[in-house]
């Protein structure tokens, strides 16, 4: 194998594979990108068995990459990365010497490496037949991702809870993400009627995030095990979550006692100021509200405490007081990301609804607690 390519170009391509590379594989080819060189492209293909990316450089531009023999390796992906970023060159230079052993250069600066068998690294299908891809800009899915990714678990107890929940139906998809104490819920309306229902770790849509935010629009297939993302030469496979996702509409509280419309900046600047007073571990505050203001409080064991009051814009109902996690209340907000957010107040007093007034395809919900003082 050997050839010469523009190092923007290479540097590119390696920088995306690498998202797909993990250092606690147990197989060590895991560590590496598979390189193939034809005489028509280069393919460079990634994975950590759960997530994985195949891009390929065509052959068809002399000024981005000349493939003078054919050839396929294996190399560790972190090394090869910081040896492509360290020669300082507009192309650089890749050729197998003796087996293994591959040289990477340009001008005076070389480096060398030992890489490994080709047929050693797992054959990855990135099969997307017997799907039916739709297309969908990219905004759109990372709004999903921006709007709901956050309420994800961190824990592994329930692994279906570490994903978002992604359910299609009446040419809408319904996007959902809880940890059993909140809930983000995100309506789109497509122009496609489709049928799917399909939880994808939240930690493999973060990467599929940062790899698409330049793209206009992605083409997605889905099928019973896997969900691709289909981009110029690149595709990016992940395993699904296997279990059922919970059913999160009935989470959604439909008796309202009361209603608040506050500033999100001066909540958020608030809560921001209590989330350092924590008790057990944890953060919360406590809302006093009433048709002229809302008190928020927090305080601790320790004898620290915080109170401050804020404007009301409108309130609707009897004066109640609440207590919540400041952390997730806070986060609910900044989701909304608007002006002004709507607080509805559910009549059994267990959790509050948080969104844009006027409108229902951003849904936040976050669990109330109990509090003793």
């Amino acid at each position: 194998m050997n050839f010469k390519i523009a190092k923007k170009e290479f540097l590119d391509v390696l920088s995306l594979c690498s998202r797909a590379i993990s250092t606690t594989t147990p197989l060590p080819s895991l560590l590496g990108v598979k390189i193939t060189a034809t005489p028509n492209s280069l393919t460079l293909i990634s994975s950590d068995s759960n997530i994985s990316i195949k891009t390929s450089i065509n052959n068809n531009d002399t000024s981005t990459l000349i493939i003078n023999e054919p050839g396929e390796i294996v190399l560790d992906a972190r090394y090869l990365l910081e040896m492509v970023r360290k020669i300082d060159s507009e192309f650089i230079n890749v050729e197998i010497m003796d087996g293994t052993l591959v040289r990477i250069y340009s001008g005076k600066s070389e480096y060398k490496i030992n890489g490994m068998d080709a047929s050693e690294y797992p054959q990855i299908s990135f099969n997307t037949e017997n799907t039916t891809p739709f297309k969908l800009q990219t905004t759109l899915f990372n709004q999903i991702i921006d709007e709901t990714a956050f309420a994800c678990s961190e824990k592994e107890t329930r692994p279906v809870l570490t994903g978002v929940n992604l359910k299609a139906r009446d040419n809408k998809i319904f996007a959902n993400a809880t940890d059993s104490y909140r809930l983000a819920s995100k309506t789109i309306t497509i122009d496609k009627d489709l049928s799917f229902d399909i939880t994808i770790p939240k930690k493999y849509l973060t990467e599929i995030y940062h790899a698409i935010a330049d793209k206009d629009e992605v083409t997605i297939a889905i099928d019973n095990q896997k969900i691709s993302f289909l981009f110029d030469n690149t595709i990016i496979e992940t395993r699904l979550l296997d279990d059922e996702f919970p059913n999160t509409e009935r989470l959604i509280p439909t008796s309202i006692s009361q209603k608040l419309v506050v500033s999100s900046k001066q909540l958020i600047d608030a809560i921001d100021s209590t989330l350092f007073i924590k008790a057990d571990g944890k953060n919360i505050v406590r809302l006093n509200v009433n048709d002229e203001r809302v008190e928020l409080a927090s305080s601790n064991q320790t004898g620290i405490s915080y109170n401050n009051e804020l404007p009301v814009i409108r309130y609707e109902g009897d004066p109640l007081e609440i207590s919540c996690s400041g952390k997730y209340l806070q986060d609910a907000i900044k989701a909304i990301g608007s002006d002004e957010i709507l607080i509805d107040f559910a009549r059994d007093m267990k959790t509050i609804v948080i969104k844009k007034e006027g409108d229902d395809s951003l849904i936040q919900l976050v669990s109330l607690v109990r509090t003793y003082r």
